[in-house]
C-alpha cells in the first residue's frame, strides 16, 4: 500500500467508523413522545442519517473540484458563510436561546452557522497563500472571530481563532509575528467571556460543583458519575444515567455518553480514530508536493485543527477538565450542521493528497 493510499485511509477510515458509532449513539435514546416525532429516537437517528449522508456526499463533491478550484472560489465561500453566520440576528431566522443567537431555523430545518465559517476560514487563507490576498484573509478571518463573539459564541471564536494562527503558520508565516498577536487576541478573548454572566456561572458550576447543584454543577457532577459508572466496565447501550440527567447528552456531552454505556474500550477507541485523522492530516501536509506548497500547508493545518480543536474540547469537557463549554464531537455528535461541514473538511483534505499522487505521477 502506497503512502496516499495510507494516508486517505488515516484519513477517511476512522471518520467513517466515528460517524457509525454516533448513529448507534443516537438511535440507541429510548423513546418518548413528543410533537411531529420530536423527542423520539427514530426521528434524531434519522437526521444524524441524513446529516452523515449529505456530509459524505459533499466531501465527494469537494474532493472532486480539487483545491485549484475551491481556492478561486474561497472569497465567495467565505462571503456566504459569513452571511450565514450574521443571519442568527434576523428576525424570524435567528434562534435565541441561553442569552445567545447561535442557530437559524429554517422551516423544518435549523443548525449553527459557525462550522461552516470556521472552515471558510482555514479556506480563505490557504487561499491567499496561493497567490490571492494576503492581508484581505487575515482580515476576514477577525471578523469572522469577532462576527462569532457578538452572538456570542465564545467557544467557536476561540476555535476560529485557532484555525486562522494554524493555517497561516502551516503556510509558512513566521511564528515570532504570529504568537505574540495570537496571546493577546486570546487573553482579549477570554476576558470578554469573563464579561456574561453565563460564563461565569459555568466556571463557578466548574470550581465547586458541590455549592452549585441547582446550577451549572449539576451537570458537572452527572459527567463525574457518568465518568465513574463506565470506568470499568459500560452499563449497556441505552442504560446510561447520562441520558437522563445531562441536557444534551448525544451533541455537548457524546463522548461522556460513549463512555458510560460502552465503557474504556469505546473511549480509546474514540481517541485512536482522532489519533488517526491527526497522523493523516501530517502525512497529507508532509507529502513531497505539499512540503513545497505553502497553500497546501496552510490548508491542511487549518482543517487539522477545525476537525481536531473541537473534539479535543468536547473530549476535555465530558472527562471533567474544563468547564462546560458547549463544543460538539465531529462525527460523533448530533450536530448535523458540524457533521456537514466536517465532511466538506474531509474531502479537501483527500483532495490535496489526492491531487499530490497526480502531481508526482
Amino acid at each position: 500500500m502506497g503512502r496516499r493510499a495510507v494516508t486517505l485511509c488515516l484519513l477517511l477510515v476512522p471518520a467513517v467508523g466515528l460517524g457509525a458509532l454516533g448513529l448507534v449513539m443516537v438511535a440507541a435514546a429510548p423513546p418518548h413522545p413528543g410533537a411531529a416525532g420530536v423527542g423520539a429516537s427514530a426521528h434524531f437517528a434519522a437526521r444524524q442519517l441524513v446529516g452523515l449522508g449529505c456530509g459524505a456526499a459533499l466531501g465527494v463533491v469537494v474532493a472532486r473540484l480539487g483545491t485549484r478550484r475551491l481556492y478561486a472560489a474561497a472569497p465567495y465561500v467565505f462571503l456566504a458563510a459569513l452571511a450565514i453566520a450574521l443571519a442568527v440576528f434576523v428576525p424570524g431566522l435567528g434562534v435565541r436561546a441561553g442569552g445567545a443567537r447561535r442557530w437559524i431555523r429554517l422551516g423544518p430545518l435549523s443548525g449553527g452557522a459557525a462550522p461552516f465559517l470556521i472552515g471558510a476560514v482555514a479556506l480563505f487563507i490557504a487561499a491567499a497563500r496561493a497567490g490571492g490576498p494576503r492581508r484581505l484573509a487575515a482580515a476576514g478571518a477577525l471578523l469572522a472571530v469577532l462576527a462569532l463573539v457578538i452572538e456570542p459564541d465564545f467557544s467557536a471564536a476561540a476555535i476560529a481563532l485557532a484555525v486562522a494562527f494554524a493555517a497561516l503558520a502551516g503556510g509558512g508565516v513566521a511564528g515570532r509575528r504570529l504568537l505574540p498577536a495570537a496571546g493577546v487576541l486570546l487573553i482579549a478573548l477570554g476576558f470578554g467571556a469573563t464579561r456574561f454572566g453565563y460564563v461565569e456561572n459555568r466556571i463557578r458550576g466548574f470550581r465547586a460543583p458541590q455549592s452549585d447543584r441547582r446550577g451549572k454543577g449539576f451537570e458537572v457532577l452527572a459527567l463525574a458519575h457518568a465518568n465513574a459508572a463506565g470506568a470499568a466496565h459500560g452499563v449497556g447501550l441505552g442504560h446510561g444515567s447520562a441520558r437522563h440527567r445531562l441536557s444534551s447528552p448525544a451533541s455537548d456531552y457524546a463522548f461522556a455518553l460513549v463512555g458510560e454505556e460502552l465503557g474504556p474500550a469505546a473511549r480509546f477507541g474514540v481517541l485512536g480514530a482522532w489519533l488517526a485523522i491527526g497522523a493523516g492530516v501530517v502525512l497529507a501536509a508532509r507529502a513531497p508536493g505539499a512540503r513545497r506548497d505553502p497553500a497546501a500547508r496552510s490548508l491542511c493545518a487549518g482543517l487539522g485543527t477545525a476537525l481536531g480543536a473541537p473534539a479535543a474540547l468536547h473530549l476535555a469537557v465530558c472527562r471533567g477538565w474544563l468547564p462546560i463549554i458547549g463544543v460538539t464531537m465531529p462525527l460523533v455528535s448530533y450536530d448535523p450542521a458540524l457533521t456537514l461541514a466536517s465532511g466538506a473538511e474531509l474531502g479537501l483534505l483527500a483532495a490535496i493528497v489526492l491531487e499530490q499522487g497526480v502531481r508526482r505521477a
